[in-house]
């Protein structure tokens, strides 16, 4: 007899009243996996789907002003060519710039990086090898965010820096991702980024390692 039945007829047996058992359906491991996944997509924010990783970015130059010498390089962690035609680079305030060649093609290959700025000239940007000028966009010498986006929305790398809180924040001085971190998501951590400390050329006092792989951090 199992024990459930036990305490049942013992109950009885005193005349009292057997409680009511309420009947639970069994959930196995499979079930419940499936709903927690369920509720983590309902709260978690769209996931960056990393093909490019944002790996290093002069905010505040000194060697030439801002508005000719800010820059991004862009790192191509596929196996494959990325053709970032089409895609948008932005930030939380609405700034927007849709990467365009006039259909031309904006191609990176595999395990290669690619510089973005606003000046395409190295006699007037700082001596730095630009492949994309961008319009309508810049980075603040404060807190700021660099997001960019494939050309259907989706999300594939965001870096929001602080004003020194917790980032680099020299300026003349590139603020760099550390290559064991060149990861949508491990590029997310202040702490795996420091400044730049090669100069960018030999013309230019200014530090960073554009269309190189970064400086080791200390």
């Amino acid at each position: 007899m199992h024990f459930r039945a036990i305490v049942r007829v013992s109950i009885l047996s005193l005349g009292l009243a057997a409680p009511a058992v309420a009947a639970t359906p069994f959930q196995g491991p499979s079930v419940a996996l499936a709903q927690a996944t369920t509720e983590a997509l309902l709260v978690e924010p769209p996931p960056q789907s990393g093909q490019v990783v944002i790996t290093e970015f002069m905010k505040d130059p000194s060697s030439v002003s801002d508005a000719r010498g800010e820059w991004i390089e862009v790192y191509n962690a596929l196996p494959w060519r990325v053709n970032l035609e089409g895609w948008v680079l932005s930030d939380d305030s609405g700034a927007t710039h849709v990467i365009s060649t006039g259909g031309a093609g904006l191609r990176m290959a595999p395990g290669a990086y690619l510089v973005l700025g606003n000046n395409s000239d190295p006699a007037l940007n700082g001596g730095v090898q630009v492949d994309y000028v961008w319009s309508s966009f810049s980075l603040s010498n404060g807190a700021d965010q660099i997001v960019l986006s494939r050309a259907d929305g989706t999300l594939v790398d965001r870096v929001a820096y602080d004003d020194g809180v917790l980032w680099p924040d020299l300026a003349g001085r590139s603020i760099s991702l550390k290559l064991v971190a060149r990861d949508v998501v491990m590029n997310d951590d202040p702490a795996n980024w420091c400044h730049s400390s090669s100069a960018i050329s030999a013309t230019n006092a200014d530090l960073g390692t554009p269309r190189r792989d970064n400086d080791a951090c200390p």
